[in-house]
């Protein structure tokens, strides 16, 4: 564990130096919670309500869930470096490096994830002075180990996903146009676009079991307490068992098209 533990650090240190990069990316934050207080102050203009939603309310799970998908979108990185790598012959590194190569991005995933959440909370809690938010957030001990619980296997699940995406550079010369396609998509499964209790019951049902409804929206709704333990642990079991899924199809597939690869660049 040590190992990994200098891992997550080297690629923390390494954020220094991109400092542009973490403007940006905080900038992206203050965004967010822009758009929503343009779009959704129109929206509320005259009414009290939009759905279960009161204004405040709505900017509050913007501002929380803004902060969780800046976290979230880094581990995006992971499958661009893999395809990358593997495209112009240096995936070689990893290859030789004295550390399961799963764990290895994992964990430099971890520490860029760091350095970027410092810069993101600092977005965050700007948003909420400028844009006069009264930030709701639940007091309850259980409902917040619960979102925590799933925060953390949420980013074990998208460091595995974006890890396996990667990979298929192995088998497919091109993986690009995946990467935007499916990238969009999980914007708007995730929730970071619009709150998925806002859409029709019968598609909200069917993403209750996939992971992508757990990742964002679901630890946003436990932390500003518009969602309980009572959704909360069966959704933490559900994302459980789709990180382990994730993590072994991943493993797999490392393990079956490595043959494949021969070092050299395209």
């Amino acid at each position: 564990m040590k190992k990994y533990i200098e891992i997550a650090k080297i690629l923390f240190r390494v954020q220094m130096i991109y400092r542009f990069a973490v403007v940006m990316t905080a900038l992206s934050t203050v965004a967010r919670v822009l758009f929503a207080w343009i779009l959704w102050g129109a929206v509320f203009s005259g009414r009290d309500y939009v759905g279960d939603f009161t204004f405040q309310a709505m900017l509050s799970y913007y501002v929380v869930s803004s902060f969780l998908a800046t976290g979230m979108s880094e581990c995006e990185w992971v499958s661009g470096e893999v395809s990358r790598r593997i495209r112009n012959g240096t995936f070689s590194k990893y290859l030789v490096v004295p550390a399961n190569v799963q764990g290895y991005f994992m964990f430099e995933t971890l520490g860029a994830v760091a350095y970027y959440t410092v810069f993101s909370f600092i977005a965050a809690v700007f948003c909420t002075l400028v844009f006069h938010v009264e930030l709701m957030f639940t007091g309850e001990i259980a409902v917040i180990l619960c979102a925590a619980a799933m925060i953390i296997i949420g980013f074990s699940f998208m460091v595995s996903y974006h890890y396996f995406i990667g990979l298929l550079t192995l088998q497919f010369q091109d993986v690009g146009f995946f990467l935007h396609v499916q990238g969009n998509i999980i914007a708007f499964v995730t929730g970071a676009l619009v709150p998925l209790s806002l859409l029709p019951d019968g598609f909200t049902a069917i993403l209750r079991f996939v992971p992508f409804y757990y990742v964002t929206y679901m630890p946003a709704m436990l932390l500003t307490g518009q969602a309980g333990v009572g959704e909360g642990l069966p959704g933490l079991g559900i994302l459980a068992l789709w990180a382990i899924a994730a993590a072994l199809t991943a493993e797999l597939t490392y393990q079956k098209l490595r043959v494949k690869y021969d070092g050299v660049g395209i």
